[in-house]
């Protein structure tokens, strides 16, 4: 029983972030809280085959944060993670999920 166990805890994927972000295709998704004024939040998501994963870049330009902009960027994978918040219907704060923090070395919009 034991030995199964330890089989079955082995064997679940875990989600692991490539390391290499250089000329990574995503789009700029912007997530709003109203936990206090002006809380948004803007990510850079990509997808690993269907599943997306999320990255906060630290030192997005002010110029990408207007819309949803469909992006090419290459960045350094920082040791830490930021947590994303979204409001319940009874507009209660809960954790939606953690981002990735990223430093950013470049960023070009991509035409639509």
């Amino acid at each position: 029983m034991v030995v199964m166990l330890a089989f079955i805890g082995c064997s679940k994927s875990k989600n692991v972030i490539s390391g290499d972000l250089n000329n990574k295709a995503g789009v700029i998704e912007i997530h709003r809280c109203f936990c206090a004024p002006s809380a948004y939040r803007y990510l850079i998501v990509t997808y690993d085959g269907s599943k997306p994963v999320y990255f906060n870049p630290v030192n997005l330009a002010e110029g990408f944060k207007d819309k949803n902009y469909k992006i090419v960027f290459s960045a350094e994978l920082l040791n830490d993670s930021s947590i994303v918040y979204t409001n319940l219907p009874n507009d209660a704060l809960v954790e939606a999920f953690k981002a990735r923090n990223i430093r950013l070395i470049d960023i070009e919009k991509m035409a639509d």
